[in-house]
């Protein structure tokens, strides 16, 4: 068996070579590295980088200088 490293400078290329290599005959096994897996694992789209970010974020400490809601939107919205 011989391994073969490959280093693509984007994500969503090196997901699309992965689909494309595991679908040849000859092809044990692709394995995909990225080097910020602790931050993105394989994702299509940004809402979805921004959703797995948020989800590792301690939820009691976001936000909690906010306490109406409807008020800080507001004061958002009026700064522009």
């Amino acid at each position: 068996m011989t391994t073969i490293t490959i280093k693509i400078d984007n994500e969503q290329n090196a997901v699309l070579l992965a689909k494309m290599l595991k679908a040849l005959s000859f092809v044990d096994d692709v394995v995909l590295k990225t080097e910020l897996e602790n931050l993105v694992e394989e994702s299509d789209n940004s809402y979805k980088k921004i959703s797995k970010v948020i989800e590792n974020i301690d939820s009691k400490i976001m936000f909690t200088e906010i306490e109406d809601p409807a008020k800080w939107q507001n004061d958002i919205r009026n700064e522009w």
